[in-house]
C-alpha cells in the first residue's frame, strides 16, 4: 500500500502558492533628509531622480475612492507569462486618509474588476468581478508613512505620521491563462475619502512603462495617472498603481514572483545589463539565471553590480533571480 500511495502522490500536479508584485511602494527607514521613521516603519517619500536636486514628484496620492455618489477607479495591466495559468485568491491593494488618527483601519470596502485589455479603450471585456460588489476581506497597517520629498527641491517638505499607509485585501477567484490583463479597482473609507499612493522608486520619479488610468464618473472619463513634477517646471512622468496578487500556479516548485520592483536597464542590452533589485534580493547569494525562449538555460551569474551578455545571440530571455528563498523574474532583450 505504501508503495501505491507514494506512486500516486508522484503523479500530482504541484500546486506553488506564489505573488506578483505590481510595483514597490517603501523607499526605506530615513528620509532624503535624514529623519527616522518610527520603529517598525518605514517611509513612502515621494522621489527625485538621482543627481538631480531641483526637481521631484508631487504625488502623494489619487483618488480611487468611493465618496457618496462620487466613484473614481483607477487601473492598472498586469502580464501572466507564457505557459503559466494563475488561480488568483485575492488581490491587495493600498490606501491612506490624511489626518487619520486611529489605530485600526477605516477602510471598509474594495471593488476588483479585471479586464482582458485597457478599460479605457472601447471594446474591452470583463473576465472577473465588476465595479460593485463588495470583496474587502480585511485590512491591516501597511508598516509605512506616506510624506512628500523631504529635501528636492530644496528646502523640502516636513516629515510627519499624518498618512498612514494601510494594506486592504479583497477577496477573487479566477483561474487565469497567460496573456495581458488590466486591474480596475476602487477603495472605499467612508465619507472622508482616502487616497491611493502611486508605485514608488527611490531615485526615480518613475519608469518609461509606467501607464495607469483613472476613471472619474463625475466627467465619465478615463484620463492618464500623470505627476505633474514640482516644481511646476518639471517634466510630467507617467504613474503606475501598487498591488499584490495572490494566486497558485500549477508545474513548478519554484516561488515565483513578478515583482516591479526588478528594474532591468537598459533594456534592450547590446553587451552588458544592470539589475535594480529589492532589498530581500540584494545579497551575495543571489544567482541570476538566464533562460532562452525554449526554456533552456543559457547562462547564469552570481549577484553583482553589471552582467555580460556579449555571448548572447540576439533575442528575448527569461532572468530568474534566486535569492534563496523566493524567484523573481525579468524579460531581457538583447539587441
Amino acid at each position: 500500500m505504501k508503495t501505491k500511495l507514494f506512486s500516486l502522490m508522484a503523479l500530482l500536479p504541484i500546486i506553488t502558492f506564489a505573488q506578483y508584485n505590481n510595483g514597490g511602494l517603501s523607499t526605506g527607514a530615513t528620509s532624503n533628509n535624514g529623519t527616522a521613521a518610527p520603529a517598525g516603519y518605514t517611509w513612502s517619500e515621494v522621489q527625485n531622480n538621482t543627481g538631480n536636486s531641483t526637481e521631484s514628484n508631487t504625488t502623494a496620492g489619487v483618488g480611487c475612492q468611493k465618496v457618496g455618489t462620487n466613484s473614481n477607479f483607477c487601473a492598472d495591466d498586469f502580464i501572466i507569462p507564457a505557459g503559466q495559468s494563475w488561480t488568483i485568491s485575492s488581490i491587495e491593494l493600498f490606501g491612506y486618509q490624511t489626518g487619520y488618527s486611529g489605530t485600526t483601519s477605516p477602510f471598509t470596502g474594495v471593488t476588483l474588476n479585471i479586464f482582458s485589455s485597457n478599460p479605457s479603450a472601447a471594446g474591452a471585456v470583463s473576465v472577473f468581478g465588476d465595479d460593485t460588489t463588495n470583496r474587502f476581506a480585511s485590512s491591516s497597517d501597511g508598516m509605512m508613512y506616506r510624506i512628500f520629498n523631504s529635501s528636492v527641491p530644496a528646502p523640502g517638505n516636513p516629515v510627519g505620521t499624518t498618512r498612514r499607509i494601510w494594506k486592504v485585501i479583497g477577496t477573487a477567484s479566477k483561474t487565469l491563462a497567460a496573456g495581458t490583463y488590466w486591474l480596475k479597482f476602487q477603495l472605499d473609507a467612508g465619507a472622508t475619502g482616502n487616497f491611493a499612493p502611486p508605485v514608488t522608486l527611490p531615485g526615480t520619479r518613475g519608469l518609461a512603462t509606467f501607464n495607469a488610468v483613472q476613471y472619474q464618473s463625475a466627467t465619465s472619463t478615463w484620463t492618464p495617472l500623470i505627476d505633474a513634477g514640482n516644481p511646476s517646471s518639471a517634466p510630467d512622468y507617467t504613474m503606475d498603481m501598487p498591488f499584490i496578487i495572490n494566486y497558485t500556479v500549477l508545474g513548478t516548485n519554484e516561488n515565483l514572483q513578478y515583482d516591479n520592483r526588478v528594474v532591468l536597464y537598459p533594456n534592450p542590452a547590446k553587451d552588458y545589463f544592470k539589475l535594480n533589485l529589492p532589498p530581500e534580493s540584494k545579497k551575495a547569494s543571489t544567482i541570476v539565471f538566464v533562460y532562452d525562449a525554449a526554456g533552456k538555460l543559457i547562462q547564469s551569474f552570481n549577484y553583482s553590480e553589471s552582467y555580460d551578455i556579449r555571448k548572447l545571440s540576439a533575442g528575448i530571455y527569461l532572468l530568474k533571480i534566486n535569492d534563496g528563498q523566493n524567484v523573481k523574474t525579468a524579460k531581457l532583450i538583447k539587441r
